[in-house]
């Protein structure tokens, strides 16, 4: 039990991706050739609102562009699903949470249009 509990401290440090089959030297996990890993994630520099120009706050009004950003079960998306950065995200969220509360945008189901334009015949009139 108490090396199991050590066995998670570590795999915390560990940064790198193993697959099976991957061959490694014991150097490669030490705490410097961690770093490397660490570091060698790329974070995005641009996404679809620095492109266009747009602020994601003025937009709570736009459901289409809203939704994009929210699950079917009226969730908003995670950064990682998005590909926005930090800041957009953060503004995407209180854009969404500002249409839920005006009431311009539903909080628990997709919008009946959106559902016709994904699910096809089903809910087409």
């Amino acid at each position: 039990m108490r090396d199991y509990g050590r066995s998670e401290d570590y795999s915390k440090h560990m940064y790198r991706k193993w697959n099976s089959g991957t061959v490694y030297a014991p150097h490669d996990l030490s705490a410097a050739e961690q770093n490397k890993w660490k570091r060698a994630r790329p974070t995005p520099q641009a996404d679809v609102f620095d492109v266009l120009g747009i602020n994601p706050i003025n937009e709570y009004k736009n459901y289409t562009m809203m939704s994009e950003y929210m699950t079917e079960m009226g969730r908003i998306k995670h950064s990682s699903q998005t590909g926005l950065r930090p800041v957009n995200q953060r503004k995407v969220a209180k854009a969404i949470r500002r249409a839920i509360g005006l009431g311009l945008m539903p909080s628990v189901h997709r919008h009946p249009l959106v559902l016709k334009k994904s699910h096809g015949g089903r809910f087409a009139q």
